[in-house]
């Protein structure tokens, strides 16, 4: 095998083509190449095609025990197939695994953008969780070690855990493993004057090795460890087909790793090494983390990233001081934290949020190869700057139904960033309506408005709005005029109840008409009925699709073409209601719920209307 960097890039491309249309697409490139060039020999390709069935397995050697380490769940291995388990405790590698019953298929609600535990869980190849397992702990040196770190001050042993575990606050130097890399550096570096390159190495390793032994060993190890040995063995080859190398092992050690940053990072600045100069090297690299935190993320820290060196070096050398920590009484950890904390704070605290979307990751990708080849561009900045305002630049009315489990929230948006309309924010889901607003570039809104006092649907007003901008709060009974959008009142008694004194809003969106019922019951529908006579495209069906609402006759006047239900996976009040799914099936109506569909979207443009769910369905709707 001649070009083990190439052959590390098809296996990459491979490895994340488990989408059927991109698996095709590429095939397609790999026979074009192939059959232009000849490089491939028949062992790459037996090679590749073994690599791309085993990233489907899911089977592990190891039987009955945990096989990683995390905060709030473990992996473990079951009858030989790798499986979840959730757990308050702390549990280590190769403690004994008992299960009972039968397992669970993992579930998790989507959103837009937002991060999916589910698919996360997918892309290791787990699908399956335990509710009833039980994991004996083992004496080992891990586990001593953890209980050495709970035994300190609260303080340092929570900053411990984040270095050590990578537990708590997302970090992407510790996420990635970065601070190691620049350990192993440095300690090469160190021992090369004392020693040869090979010894020197292999100490570095042994080293690195050492935090494996000690605490959970995470995939950076393996790979510094795999950069090492290809550099002892192969110091002869070039940089290009090390680090081919070094990544092809890693990709043969778990397929599923081309998914997290800690393989990303190194590896794309690896690829930004060898192809492109040392004038442009720096600026290339830059501009890919950037859009490396957008992408992974939604949200970027520019500052971070620019002095990116320095937070590499300051986190490694607070991986030496919690060391050193373990063996001393002095909080020497937590005084390096109170130095280095405002330092972080200050390039931390400018954040710019926005998911990107899949033709400007092909568009940005496109630009950043003119960029390494030395064709300048400014185009890939203008597409940087883009992501954090994209809300300005979106020419569409929208709809969005956020997934927020049993409760309700709806964003209402007009053009180009015009008029942002909120309609509820259920109690604890304050942080996943702020999160899906950022991701799409919306940091204020201009009409806040809380159809009934229920938790489901005020819950959240207080930490809401302590976090956001909201320049105006409805919580009576009103018409609502506002830029470009205009929402009127339907509901207009005092019933004395509090579902059936929901605000009900009727608003023409981007030429579809919309009707907003919160949880008003039957009784509502049948005045709203008898008052006006309306008809609508969307309903936002009420009280999550309880029997208690959604009458026939009311659905029989009003004609919608789409149901919109807000309800949470499992909810003990079964909602939405077989009866409601009746009523809506009998006269044509199509529903989205959020427990099985996941967030709802209606995107608008003159008479063309864009419905799309995060769980993947898409429909269009042409309106005369």
């Amino acid at each position: 095998m001649k070009d083990f960097l190439l052959l590390s890039m098809i296996s990459f491309l491979l490895l994340n083509c488990k989408n059927l249309l991109l698996l095709i697409i590429f095939l397609l490139f790999f026979t074009y190449y192939q059959f232009y060039t000849r490089r491939f020999s028949i062992p790459y390709i037996i090679f590749l095609i073994i690599l791309y069935l085993f990233s489907f397995s899911n089977f592990c050697i190891r039987d009955n025990c945990v096989i990683e380490t995390h905060e709030n769940y473990v992996i473990a291995s079951v009858n030989h197939q790798k499986v979840l388990i959730y757990t308050d405790e702390i549990y280590f590698e190769n403690e004994e695994v008992i299960v009972e019953g039968e397992s669970k298929p993992i579930e998790a609600d989507s959103n837009f953008n937002l991060f999916n535990f589910q698919n996360y869980m997918s892309q290791k190849n787990i699908d399956r969780y335990y509710e009833n397992a039980q994991i004996i702990k083992k004496n080992s040196i891990r586990r001593k070690m953890y209980e050495k770190i709970m035994m300190m001050d609260e303080a340092i042993s929570s900053i411990l855990l984040r270095i050590f575990y990578q537990f708590g606050e997302y970090d992407m130097i510790y996420s990635a493993g970065l601070h190691f890399s620049y350990l192993n550096q440095a300690f090469s570096q160190l021992f090369l004057g004392f020693c040869n390159m090979s010894f020197a190495l292999g100490l570095s390793s042994l080293f690195v090795g050492l935090f494996g032994f000690l605490f959970p060993f995470k995939f950076a190890l393996f790979r510094i460890i795999s950069g090492n040995i290809t550099k002892i063995i192969f110091k002869d080859r070039s940089y290009k087909d090390r680090l081919g190398l070094q990544y092809l092992l890693c990709m043969c050690f778990d397929p599923s790793c081309v998914f997290s940053l800690s393989f990303l990072i190194p590896y794309c600045l690896g690829l930004i090494y060898v192809f492109t100069n040392s004038k442009n090297r720096k600026k290339a690299s830059y501009v890919f983390l950037i859009f490396l935190q957008f992408l992974k993320t939604s949200k970027c820290q520019p500052f971070s990233i620019f002095f990116f060196p320095f937070f590499q070096k300051l986190g490694a050398g607070m991986l030496v001081i919690a060391l050193v920590q373990l063996f001393i009484s002095f909080p020497l950890v937590q005084y390096a934290v109170m130095l280095v904390n405002p330092i972080s704070q200050l390039f931390s605290s400018f954040v710019l949020h926005g998911s990107i979307p899949m033709w400007l990751i092909i568009f940005f990708l496109y630009l950043f190869f003119q960029m390494i080849h030395q064709q300048k561009s400014f185009m890939h900045s203008l597409v940087l700057l883009y992501i954090p305002l994209q809300s300005y630049f979106n020419p569409f009315y929208q709809v969005t139904m956020i997934n927020v489990g049993q409760g309700d929230s709806i964003l209402i948006q007009a053009p180009f960033h015009l008029n942002n309309i909120l309609i509820d924010i259920p109690l604890n889901k304050e942080e996943r309506v702020v999160e899906y607003l950022h991701s799409i570039g919306v940091y204020h809104i201009d009409t806040l408005i809380f159809t009934h006092q229920d938790s489901d649907h005020n819950g959240g007003k207080e930490a809401f709005l302590e976090q956001f901008k909201v320049y105006d709060v409805i919580e009576d009974h009103q018409d609502i005029e506002s830029n470009l959008l205009s929402l009127i009142s339907l509901n207009h008694s005092n019933h004395g109840d509090d579902n059936d004194d929901s605000l009900v809003y009727f608003s023409s969106i981007g030429k579809l008409d919309y009707c907003f019922m919160g949880d008003a019951s039957k009784s509502v529908e049948k005045e709203i009925v008898m008052e006006y006579a309306l008809e609508c495209d969307v309903l936002k069906v009420g009280h999550h699709g309880s029997k208690t609402s959604t009458d026939p006759l009311f659905i029989q006047m009003f004609q919608p073409s789409y149901a919109l239900i807000s309800a949470g996976r499992n909810n003990r009040y079964g909602h939405p209601h077989e009866e409601v799914l009746d009523v809506l099936t009998k006269y044509n109506v199509k529903p989205f719920v959020t427990s099985l569909n996941g967030a709802i979207t209606i995107k608008s443009f003159l008479n063309v209307h864009f419905i799309r769910t995060s769980s993947g369905e898409f429909d269009i709707m042409i309106t005369e």
